[in-house]
């Protein structure tokens, strides 16, 4: 089990949250460039707040840095983790989004064995982030 207890660096951060946005935009049938834009949507916000929550519980993220990676208020981040959380009550949602809280984790786990110290020794190692 990897534990981070924060403090990711700044080049960590950023491949962590293009890989949460990737799968989150699959999984909810968006496209990526949507997320990333402000588009309020219904179906781009709620994949843009599942992202937001996986970086925030897989990854252990602080709000703080959530909303940085993202461009919003830490209070954005905030709601958006907690309505993915109000949501979880639902067996069926909940198992989504373990499964997609699995899969960020396995992620994470490559670019942390990759021993990537730069974006060129991710390229030359093969790490690939898409889901």
């Amino acid at each position: 089990m990897i534990e981070w207890r924060g403090g990711l660096n700044a080049f960590y951060r950023k491949r962590i949250v293009t890989a949460s946005l990737q799968l989150a935009a699959k999984s909810c049938g968006v496209e990526l460039e949507l997320i990333a834009a402000n588009k309020r949507l219904a179906p781009v916000a709620f994949a843009r707040q599942l992202a937001m929550y996986l970086c925030h519980v897989v990854a252990d993220m602080s709000l703080r840095d959530v909303a940085l990676e993202f461009g919003r208020d830490r209070t954005t981040v905030s709601h958006a983790c907690h309505a993915i959380e109000d949501r979880r009550e639902c067996p069926i949602f909940d198992r989504q989004i373990e499964h997609l809280e699995r899969h960020l984790h396995r992620t994470i786990g490559e670019m942390v064995n990759a021993g990537a110290s730069s974006p060129v020794d991710v390229e030359k190692k093969g790490l690939r982030l898409a889901v």
